[in-house]
C-alpha cells in the first residue's frame, strides 16, 4: 500500500431485523443520514408508506425503514406479518387466506374504489390547486428571512419553526407518492404484459413533467438576452444589465432555485446559492436548452398492442403522464427547497458555534440533532466540538467502507396472482415502477442502461458524497453521480452526458436525461470509482455503454 495511504476499514454491516433489506440509495446515495434527519426521515418515510398502502388497497402494512451505521435498509411489511416474516404456505391456501382475512378483504374493497374512481386524480387535484401555491408561499416567507441578520434567540426560533415545516412538507411528499407511482405503474406492468420494455414506455413520458424543465425555461428570456449581446456576460450584473426581461427572469429564478439541495435530499449538500461559479455556468448555460420539449408520437409503440386493448393503452398513458406531472414537481417544492432552507439557517447556526470554539468546522452542524441545536447555540450545553467531528468522519468512512445492496437472508415474494384481481393489480403498478427505477444487473464493467441514441464525448466530472465537484462542472462536460434528484433540475443544462450508478429505465435520472434530451448511461456499477475526473469518456447510449477515451493523465499530456 503506499505510503501515507490508509486502508478503509471494514464495516460490520448486521440486518436490524428479521427478513430481507434493501439499501436505499436513490435519495441520497451510500452516504449516512445526517444527523438533522435522522431525527424525523423514519417516521416521514414510515407513516408515508401506511397512508400509500392503505389508500390504494395493497397488502403491505407499511414499508419498514432502519438505519444501519446511519444508512437507510427498507423492507416492504405484508398485512399480518407478526414478529418474525414465515415461510409462504401453499399457493392454494394463500388464496384462501386472502379472501377470509379481514383486513386483506378491506383492502381489496378499498382496491376496487380507488381503481373505479382513480384516485390519484383526488391527490393530483389537491396538490396543483391548492396545495402547491400554500406551500411556495411558505417557503418563500421563510426564505425572505436572512438568518444572519437575527440575534441567537430569534435564529433558534426561526430554524425551530423552518424544521417544522420541512417536516410537514416532507410528510406531504412521503404520502402523496401513490398518486404518481400507482398510474405510471400500472401503464408500465401492462406494457410489459404487452412486450413493451421499460424504456420504450417510460419514452412516452417525455414532456409530461413541467418542473423537470420549468427552471430552464424560466430563463428563457435570459438565453435570448445572451444569444443576442455582443459580449458574453461575465457576471449576474451583466446580465442583469442585458434588459428588463432578462434581471426579471433572472431574478425569479434565484428566488426559487438558489436555495434547493443540489446532489441529495440530505442537508449535509451544498445548495446552489453556496456555488456562485456552479449557478452563473447553470444560468448561460441555458441560452442552448430551445423550445419546451414536445410529447412524443406513441403511435409505433401504441401499434405494438394487440388492436383490442389499444384504447385501455391510450387511457394508461393519459393517466401515467398526469402522474408524472405530479412527480418532480412536488419533491423540489416539498422538499429540495424547504430542506434547503434549513441548511442555510444551520450553517449560520454553524458559523456562530465556530466563533464560539464549539464546533470545528461550520459544515460539522449538520451533525446536530434538532433537540442539541438550540441548547449548544443557546448556552453551549451539548455535544463538544471534537465528538461533532468524530461523528463527522464516521460518516465518511462509513460511506468509504460501501453498505451492502442487501442485508439479511433472501425471502420468497408470495405471487401475485393469489390477490384478487384489484388488489393484484395496484400490486403489480408498484413492484412494476420500483424495478424499473433500479439499475439492471450488468456482468460488463462500465455498461448500464441507456438513454438515447446519440454517441458523446467529453471531460468526465465526477461528483460524489458531499464532494465539491459540481464546482467544476463546465458547459459540455459529462456529468458522473451516483444517482440524480429533482435538485439537479436547475444544472442539468450544462451536462453534455450524464453517468449515473443508480437508476433504471424508470428513475429520475432517466427522465431528466429524456426531458433535456442528453445522452445518458444509467446503473453504471462503481461509475464514480471506474472512471476519473478530468478524463475523456465516451458515452453510448445505443449499447448502454461507457468508455474511458483518455486518461486525466493523457488528457494534461496533451494540454502541455
Amino acid at each position: 500500500m503506499p505510503a501515507g495511504v490508509q486502508a478503509v476499514p471494514i464495516m460490520a454491516f448486521e440486518p436490524p431485523g428479521p427478513g430481507h433489506w434493501k439499501l436505499e440509495s436513490t435519495h441520497s446515495g451510500r452516504r449516512p443520514t445526517s444527523g438533522f434527519m435522522r431525527s424525523f426521515e423514519k417516521s416521514m418515510f414510515e407513516d408515508g408508506s401506511v397512508i400509500i398502502c392503505e389508500r390504494y388497497g395493497l397488502p403491505l402494512a407499511r414499508i419498514r425503514m432502519e438505519y444501519v451505521n446511519g444508512c437507510k435498509y427498507v423492507r416492504p411489511t405484508p398485512v399480518g406479518e407478526g414478529t418474525k416474516p414465515k415461510a409462504l404456505p401453499p399457493k392454494l391456501i394463500m388464496k384462501l387466506a386472502v379472501r377470509v382475512h379481514p383486513e386483506l378483504r378491506r383492502r381489496n374493497r378499498t382496491a376496487v374504489r380507488a381503481w373505479q374512481d382513480k384516485r390519484w386524480r383526488t391527490e393530483l387535484e389537491q396538490w396543483f390547486e391548492h396545495d402547491r401555491a400554500k406551500i411556495i408561499s411558505t417557503n418563500l416567507a421563510l426564505q425572505a428571512v436572512e438568518p444572519s441578520e437575527l440575534d441567537d434567540t430569534a435564529l433558534n426560533s426561526y430554524f425551530t419553526e423552518l424544521a417544522a415545516h420541512f417536516r410537514a412538507t416532507a410528510n406531504h411528499h412521503g404520502s402523496t407518492h401513490g398518486a404518481d407511482v400507482i398510474p405510471m405503474g400500472d401503464f408500465l406492468a401492462h406494457c410489459q404484459a404487452w412486450g413493451i420494455a421499460d424504456a420504450d414506455a417510460a419514452f412516452l413520458l417525455r414532456g409530461s413533467s413541467p418542473a423537470s424543465t420549468e427552471a430552464a425555461e424560466l430563463l428563457a428570456p435570459v438565453a435570448r438576452a445572451i444569444a443576442a449581446s455582443h459580449a458574453a456576460p461575465r457576471t449576474l450584473e451583466e446580465i442583469r444589465q442585458l434588459g428588463p426581461d432578462a434581471r426579471t427572469a433572472l431574478d425569479a429564478w434565484i428566488e426559487r432555485y438558489s436555495w434547493r439541495l443540489i446532489t441529495s435530499t440530505d442537508i449535509d449538500v451544498p445548495t446552489l446559492a453556496e456555488r456562485p461559479k456552479l449557478l452563473f455556468n447553470a444560468v448561460t448555460a441555458t441560452a442552448d436548452f430551445g423550445d419546451a420539449v414536445v410529447a412524443p408520437d406513441p403511435g409505433p409503440i401504441r401499434t405494438r398492442v394487440p388492436s383490442g386493448e389499444r384504447q385501455l393503452f391510450d387511457e394508461l398513458l393519459t393517466e401515467a403522464r398526469q402522474g408524472m406531472r405530479h412527480r418532480d414537481d412536488n419533491s423540489g417544492i416539498c422538499w429540495s427547497w424547504p430542506a434547503g432552507l434549513v441548511r442555510r439557517a444551520l450553517l449560520e447556526i454553524g458559523r456562530r458555534l465556530e466563533a464560539a470554539d464549539r464546533v470545528n468546522g461550520v459544515e460539522h452542524a449538520v451533525e446536530l440533532s434538532p433537540n442539541e441545536i438550540g441548547p449548544l447555540l443557546l448556552t453551549g450545553i451539548g455535544p463538544s466540538a471534537q465528538e461533532l467531528s468524530e461523528r463527522a468522519e464516521w460518516r465518511v468512512r462509513v460511506e468509504a467502507s460501501g453498505p451492502p445492496d442487501f442485508l439479511g437472508e433472501p425471502e420468497a415474494e408470495p405471487p401475485n396472482d393469489v390477490f384478487p384481481a384489484p388488489m393484484a393489480r395496484a400490486t403489480s403498478a408498484v413492484l412494476a415502477m420500483l424495478k424499473a427505477m433500479e439499475r439492471e444487473p450488468m456482468t460488463q464493467a462500465l455498461h448500464g442502461t441507456g438513454i438515447g441514441t446519440d454517441i458523446y464525448r467529453g471531460t468526465a466530472r465526477v461528483v460524489s458524497g458531499s464532494d465539491d465537484g459540481l464546482d467544476r462542472l463546465e458547459p459540455g462536460d459529462v456529468l458522473i453521480a451516483p444517482f440524480t434528484t429533482p435538485a439537479y433540475n436547475t444544472v442539468i443544462s450544462l451536462v453534455g452526458a450524464l453517468i449515473c450508478e443508480d437508476g433504471g429505465a424508470m428513475s429520475h435520472a432517466a427522465f431528466l436525461s429524456r426531458e433535456y434530451g442528453i445522452p445518458a448511461v444509467l446503473g453504471v456499477t462503481d461509475a464514480t470509482k471506474l472512471i476519473p475526473d478530468g478524463a475523456t469518456v465516451e458515452v453510448d447510449p445505443s449499447i448502454g455503454s461507457v468508455r474511458v477515451v483518455k486518461s486525466l493523465h493523457e488528457v494534461l499530456r496533451d494540454i502541455d
